[in-house]
């Protein structure tokens, strides 16, 4: 795969839309089509090195064919609630070609990946519903955010290849994944941003990602959603537990200690 030779500020100094001396920045993000995005971000002094081979190619269409499928059939559904069905596309997909957390602090590579291949994806989740409202520069800006990463944790592929693995269970699969994503889907409470906003979080690190299954069971698929003030209140102590080497401990003890009311 491809990788950006050049750093996050480098995009915040020349791409970031508001910039006085580039207006064309916001309609960069706004209407560009893909291919007139790449030449654009190039002219300005972008620089890649690597190459891309045929699979990963196939693996890029495919996950783009797997987006547009989810956004067709899934319309009247809020996209905030679509984002464990993106984790899913991501990560199965991106497997194929053996793609593991090793890969995760590659950033100039995800940025790549990004913004060379995900414009139209990113304005979709991120930016559509601002564009609509004739808030072009606020739909441009936070299209930036997620499409070049303002945030490296925000950075769109990373993001949901990070949900997936967190998530994902060598014997089990992505039962869990599927489960919280027609939870998400079928319901308008929850908190299941603030569980996203978590699992992101480069400091929620345990063998085989025991933490994250575990409290997403605990606090969704038991018959009763946990709401954000939940959500937040499990996390919290969680992190305040650290110590007791919490790691590796079963459900009952996440129930008993972390994930209560």
């Amino acid at each position: 795969m491809k990788f950006f030779k050049n750093n996050t500020n480098f995009f915040l100094n020349i791409l970031y839309p508001g910039i006085e001396d580039q207006p064309e920045n916001v309609n960069a993000f706004n209407i560009y089509s893909q291919e007139k995005f790449n030449t654009y971000i190039k002219k300005l002094g972008a620089e890649e090195e690597g190459t891309v081979s045929n699979k990963e190619i196939q693996i890029i269409e495919k996950i783009k064919s797997d987006i547009e499928n989810l956004k067709n059939k899934y319309k009247t559904i809020d996209k905030d609630r679509l984002e464990f069905d993106l984790a899913l596309i991501f990560h199965s997909n991106l497997k194929e070609l053996n793609w593991g957390r090793y890969l995760l602090d590659d950033y100039s590579m995800w940025r790549w990946l990004s913004t060379n291949h995900f414009l139209k994806e990113v304005l979709w989740r991120r930016g559509e519903d601002k564009k609509k409202k004739g808030l072009v520069i606020e739909s441009a800006k936070s299209t930036f955010d997620h499409l070049i990463g303002k945030r490296t944790r925000d950075i769109f592929p990373r993001r949901y290849f990070l949900i997936g693995e967190r998530l994902y269970d060598k014997e089990k699969k992505y039962e869990l994944l599927n489960k919280l994503a027609v939870l998400s889907r079928e319901n308008k409470t929850g908190g299941f941003g603030n569980l996203v906003l978590n699992l992101i979080d480069t400091k929620l690190l345990s063998p085989n990602d025991n933490v994250s299954k575990t409290i997403s069971q605990v606090l969704f698929t038991q018959n009763e959603l946990a709401e954000d003030k939940e959500v937040v209140r499990a996390f919290t102590r969680y992190n305040g537990f650290k110590k007791r080497l919490l790691n590796n401990a079963g459900k009952d003890i996440f129930e008993k200690e972390i994930c209560i009311g």
